[in-house]
């Protein structure tokens, strides 16, 4: 028997489905052929991983975490090995709770069964793996991205859990209301030039640009998007997801989107130079592209570009306006109770530029948040529009700690947003001053 008969007939011989003649050549083979032989034991440990994975009991623990974590608002499930003991842990409202301990032995058929749902290969133990899949818990629809990374104490499983409902959200769902919402409105409508929506990872930037193409989103315009991957499909957008395996980068993705007469380019992220550079040109040649860079607050972007290596007259060409934003959670409306504020808080809201009142709220914790106080989460932000003083600041080589301190008159900083929410009892001081903490003053 040749090698390659032998290994078509293997799944086939492991599952003890051969007879006869057929049978006794494979066993042969399989005695005479050591690279065979290999392959015959790494096959059999593949089959036996997804028995385990295909277990009653294993298929009840994954499909018990998946719809607890949606009834419980999570936006990520944490599943690794600590000490003794399989610990699923999620993140409700942007903070780790561990829900669950299970039995050590548990975790890998556990794993294996999310690997096996993402699409991922079970024998590769040693290296990094990313997929999804889709689901539907209790009529709503879920895309749920897997990330898989080995470790000292066995394979981490984060799985991120996206409702596609968001795709429908419009600038009315992201708190944007007042003067910040008139801005943002004026930034988004511009007939060209760059806006950058900013801020770290996990402060919903991405809901505020989906929010944005979708009051962009006109028959009269031609609006294009390239994203890393495309998240959400969108009626009436032309979306390309970039794939480096087959060649499709960000650079390659901005080029071709240009040939194609757009009106509005949204790039997913900004990574190098080379893509700032084709978001600057795009812009040059009369198009509006919104994109997102990783600063702390809306007054650090031109620094960031500079950094970056971006020529000082385009950015001053194009340059439109930048939003910065964070998430907070929101005090539990079902328990939410007046109380005394500490000296700190006081402290705190004053540096603000706000004067704390008598009392303040917050939750006092009941079944309905989990006893945590808070419900929900809400958006806080910052949006800096430019204008000739900033462009003029830039034409001249003005020095970058000038052109921020100029920039930070021309907003409502976010810190003071915040601070106005506390005292409409959106959100607790507290919270303000745990997310806020690290934002640089000017």
């Amino acid at each position: 028997m040749k090698c390659d008969t032998c290994r078509e007939l293997l799944t086939a011989y492991l599952k003890a489905e051969l007879e006869g003649p057929q049978l006794a050549e494979v066993e042969e083979h399989l005695a005479t052929c050591a690279e065979c032989a290999q392959e015959s034991e790494g096959a059999r440990k593949v089959l036996a991983q997804l028995d385990a994975a295909s277990d009653e009991p294993v298929l009840k623990i994954a499909s018990v975490i998946i719809e607890r974590a949606v009834r419980e608002r999570a936006s990520d499930i944490h599943l690794r090995v600590v000490g003794d003991h399989c610990k699923v842990f999620y993140r409700i409202d942007g903070v780790m709770h561990e829900v669950m301990i299970l039995p050590d032995y548990v975790h890998q058929p556990l794993a294996n069964r999310f690997k096996i749902l993402a699409g991922l290969n079970l024998s590769a133990r040693e290296v990094p793996q990313d997929g999804r899949f889709w689901t539907e818990v209790d009529e709503k629809r879920l895309d749920l991205r897997v990330s898989v990374v080995p470790t000292a104490s066995g394979e981490s499983v984060v799985i991120r859990l996206f409702d596609t409902s968001c795709v429908r959200r419009s600038l009315d769902d992201v708190y944007l209301v007042g003067e910040q919402r008139q801005q943002l409105e004026k930034l988004i409508h511009s007939p060209m030039g760059t806006v950058y929506v900013t801020g770290p990872s996990g402060s919903g930037k991405t809901t505020t640009l989906y929010a944005i193409l979708n009051e962009l989103n006109q028959p009269d315009r031609h609006v294009m998007s390239i994203e890393s991957p495309v998240e959400y499909q969108i009626e009436g957008i032309t979306q390309i997801s970039v794939n480096p395996q087959a060649g499709v980068d960000f650079q390659t993705a901005m080029r071709g989107a240009m040939r194609q007469d757009p009106d509005i380019i949204m790039c997913g992220e900004i990574r190098d130079l080379d893509t700032l550079q084709l978001c600057l040109q795009a812009a040059i040649w009369g198009h509006l592209v919104l994109t997102t860079l990783h600063t702390l607050d809306a007054v650090s972007v031109i620094r960031r570009l500079l950094d970056v290596g971006a020529d000082r007259f385009l950015i001053a060409q194009t340059f439109v306006g930048a939003t910065a934003q964070r998430l907070l959670r929101r005090v539990c409306a079902d328990c939410k109770e007046e109380y005394e504020p500490t000296e700190a808080e006081r402290e705190w809201l004053r540096s603000a530029g706000v004067e704390s009142p008598g009392k303040l709220r917050r939750g006092r914790g009941c079944d309905q948040c989990g006893q945590t106080g808070c419900r929900g989460r809400t958006a806080v932000y910052e949006i800096l529009v430019a204008d000739g003083e900033l462009t003029e600041l830039l034409h001249r080589d003005a020095p970058i700690d000038e052109i921020e301190k100029v920039a930070a008159t021309k907003l409502k900083p976010m810190k003071t947003s915040a601070a106005e929410m506390v005292l409409a009892g959106e959100i607790t001081a507290a919270e303000a001053m745990r997310v806020l903490a690290y934002l640089p003053e000017y």
